[in-house]
């Protein structure tokens, strides 16, 4: 290997039941109380007694495998019992987890990893480089079906090893115990940012799965029974559409956490507002509509933060009907974004009119159309566009509890009409959603949120470009332009901010122009938290609030 000059980056080192434990000790006070409560729920709560704990609303998970994990909510519990080798902190910053430090190289082509040298399994085994190599190697088997395997096809070696051409990844290295190196095939400056995106790729123990056939790990028992891992916090079990219970690993390689059990209680919206007031729950997300109410809580915190998330509709651009961009065109002239950020979301949510809106270096490029709410000029391109206006297209949505989002869904369906535009709603849960969106790709259209563009520009390309189709990227509308593929290249190989801007500022227009997705809106991200609850620091993406919980104390 030639010599490369290198910069050092310090990573910096990131040192319930059904009732909460005070109406618990209530009960327990009149004995024959818990009676009314299932043995195995009794035998929870009689142990929260004796540990403190925290509760946290959450959503029903298709796995517990950072292989497959599509959603940030999945991502950041894996973060936890696995550990990554960076996460994502509060400020959209990658921070070391399992690396103590990084070295970059001057052309940002190679990332040297060293690992923490007390990093240990929750079974006493020690994480080595060989369990980074293992992750890895799995994530890029395209046998193994992984969400990540468009992530890292910049890899040397990726897509070789990934189709079976080659036996070793040759940008894979584990050079010590200690220390795992990564060889990207050309310069990205944007590498950390999306390994660390959404919370990081959970690292596996080798010693655990080694012997498991890459085509059977999504279907084995581990990926919802992760009982083995090297974060802070260890997977004790999962209660079907009820929670799922963490508890702190005894080999944690930093200080103890000081809460000892993690409850993430799958409970609906409104159910969660009124557990969170009752003190059952002690983190939720919080819609607009409940902000207010919450905020005369005096035993309550809510917070409302800048997202660097994006609303925006997919289109199936397989289909023949879609590939018009006079239609998409359409549908954005069509959908009054501004008065429904300023009525529905109450101000507090920004229109966006590209995937390219920061960090705070590249801002919001210039240049854009706005698409100003034009019905007319939107009946016209609908026109222009060979629009057959007696076809009724499906829109699918999950609600995911969030009201505002849920009453903001048909005003589109309607607005929509009005140009031409027949929509259908379908309502649907998240593994439903997976399935047709990503896995099958059978969808028409699709109504959601989430990413985080915000981090850095290059964040968009996982959406956009031709090699990430789902469900081995993320590119779920199947967009593919060789002139955006390049300016992503472009982007990434760039050495400074300087460079990178114009390039991004190019593309944004292009995106702008051609419209792979309808962009909508970021709407801010809202928590609200019980007071006993310290250390918590609310992350600008919603799916990211447990990026500190190893920090997290509990007042009285």
């Amino acid at each position: 290997m030639s010599k490369r000059s290198h910069s050092r980056v310090a990573m910096g080192t990131v040192t319930g039941p059904l009732l909460d434990r005070r109406l618990l000790m209530k009960l327990a006070a009149g004995g024959a109380a818990l009676s009314l409560f299932p043995a195995s729920v009794q035998r929870q709560l009689a142990a929260a007694q004796e540990a403190t704990q925290v509760s946290i609303e959450w959503r029903k998970p298709r796995t517990l495998s950072p292989l497959f994990s599509t959603a940030g909510f999945e991502q950041q519990v894996e973060r936890l019992i696995f550990g990554t080798l960076v996460k994502m902190s509060d400020k959209l910053v990658p921070t070391g987890d399992l690396a103590e430090t990084i070295d970059v190289s001057d052309d940002a082509t190679v990332f040297t990893f060293h690992l923490r040298e007390n990093a240990m399994f929750n079974d006493g085994t020690p994480l080595t480089a060989e369990d980074v190599m293992f992750t890895f190697e799995r994530a890029l088997d395209a046998r193994t079906g992984s969400f990540w395997t468009g992530r890292l096809q910049g890899i040397k070696g990726a897509a070789e090893y990934g189709d079976q051409s080659a036996e070793t990844v040759e940008g894979l290295e584990a050079v010590d115990d200690h220390t795992f190196r990564i060889t990207l095939s050309g310069p990205d400056s944007a590498f950390l940012a999306i390994l660390a995106d959404f919370s990081g790729l959970g690292i596996l123990p080798k010693h655990v799965l080694a012997d498991v056939a890459p085509d059977q790990l999504m279907a084995h028992d581990f990926s919802l029974n992760p009982t083995t891992g090297a974060g802070a916090y260890t997977f004790v079990r999962y209660e079907s559409d009820q929670f799922v219970e963490l508890e702190v690993n005894p080999h944690y390689w930093g200080e103890k956490p000081a809460v000892d059990r993690l409850f993430l209680r799958i409970v609906q919206a409104e159910i969660a507002v009124a557990e969170l007031e009752a003190g059952n729950l002690d983190l939720i997300s919080v819609s607009i509509d409940n902000m207010e109410r919450l905020q005369q809580n005096p035993n309550l915190t809510v917070v409302s933060v800048q997202s660097p998330s994006m609303d925006s509709i997919s289109l199936n651009l397989d289909l023949e009907y879609f590939q018009d961009k006079r239609l998409r065109q359409a549908m954005m002239y069509g959908i009054d974004r501004k008065s429904i950020t300023e009525q529905i979301y109450m101000g507090n949510a920004i229109v966006r009119n590209s995937p390219i809106f920061g960090p705070e270096w590249m801002g919001v490029p210039e240049g854009l159309n706005e698409y100003a709410f034009d019905p007319e000029k939107a009946k016209s391109l609908v026109t222009e566009s060979g629009w057959d206006t007696n076809r009724t297209v499906q829109m699918m949505y999950s609600p995911a509890g969030n009201t505002t989002f849920a009453n903001m869904v048909p005003i589109i369906q309607q607005q929509l009409g009005e140009i031409g535009i027949k929509i259908e709603l379908l309502q649907a849960d998240a593994a439903e959603i997976n399935r047709k969106l990503i896995t099958d790709h059978d969808y028409e259209i699709y109504i959601g949120g989430g990413g985080v563009y915000g981090a850095d520009p290059n964040v968009s390309s996982r959406y956009y470009l031709s090699n990430g189709f789902t469900p081995n990227g993320a590119n779920s509308v199947w967009y593919a332009n060789p002139e955006v593929d390049d300016l992503y290249a472009k982007g990434r190989e760039a050495k400074s901010q300087e460079e990178r801007k114009p390039i991004y500022t190019e593309l944004a227009q292009l995106l702008n122009e051609e419209l792979p997705s309808i962009f909508l809106w970021s709407p801010n991200t809202n928590f609200a938290y019980s007071n006993r609850l310290q250390g918590f620091l609310p992350p600008s993406y919603v799916d990211n609030r447990l990026w500190n919980a190893e920090e997290w104390t509990v007042g009285e």
